[in-house]
C-alpha cells in the first residue's frame, strides 16, 4: 500500500469506521457506509487526509478515494479479523513518515490497547464519542430532510387531517 504520497496539510484522520458510524446512529441503516462518506465530506471540507476503515465484508476487501477521503473495506480473511488490524497498521506506516500530528478516531479498547505503545506526541486518540458530537450538527444537517411547511402551514394541514380522520 502507497502511503508516502499523502498531502501532508492539514489533520490526517485514521478513523475506525464501523464504530462511527456507530455512534452516530447510522451504522444498522441501508447503505451506512455511503452516508458516513458523505458525512466525513461534508465536514472535512478537503482539509484534512482522512482514512475511513470499515470492517470488511468478503475475502478480498476494496480500496479507493474520493476527494481527501481514503476509502478502505478490509478483506476477511486470517489475518484480518476486523477493520481493528488495518487501523493500527495505517497508523504505524504513516507515523514513520509524517512530521503532522496523526489523529486516530475510535473507541475500540482492542484499537487503543495495540497503540499504547506508539501514542505519543505525533499520534493521538480522539474517542469516536466525542468526534460524533463534533459532527452531529452535519449529520442531523446532511440526513434529514428539511421542512418546508411552516407552523401554522403544518397546524391547518393537521386540523384538516383530523376532520378527514373523524
Amino acid at each position: 500500500m502507497e502511503y508516502s504520497r499523502l498531502i501532508h496539510s492539514g489533520m490526517l484522520y485514521i478513523i475506525d469506521a464501523n464504530n462511527l458510524a456507530g455512534k452516530l446512529g447510522i451504522l444498522f441503516e441501508d447503505n451506512f457506509d455511503k452516508k458516513l462518506i458523505d458525512i466525513i465530506k461534508n465536514w472535512s471540507k478537503r482539509k484534512n487526509q482522512i482514512y475511513l476503515i470499515f470492517d470488511g465484508v468478503d475475502f478480498m476487501g476494496d480500496k479507493y478515494t474520493e476527494d481527501n477521503i481514503t476509502i478502505i473495506h478490509t478483506p476477511k480473511d486470517f489475518y484480518y479479523a476486523s477493520a481493528d488490524d488495518k487501523v493500527v497498521e495505517i497508523a504505524k506506516k504513516l507515523l514513520a513518515s509524517r512530521k503532522e500530528e496523526i489523529r486516530v478516531v475510535t473507541d475500540d479498547l482492542g484499537i487503543i490497547k495495540k497503540m499504547e505503545n506508539i501514542i505519543d506526541n505525533k499520534l493521538k486518540i480522539t474517542k469516536a464519542t466525542e468526534f460524533a458530537k463534533k459532527i452531529s450538527s452535519r449529520v442531523n444537517d446532511s440526513t434529514e430532510p428539511k421542512s418546508e411547511v411552516n407552523e401554522e402551514e403544518a397546524d391547518k394541514i393537521n386540523r384538516e387531517l383530523l376532520e378527514i380522520w373523524k
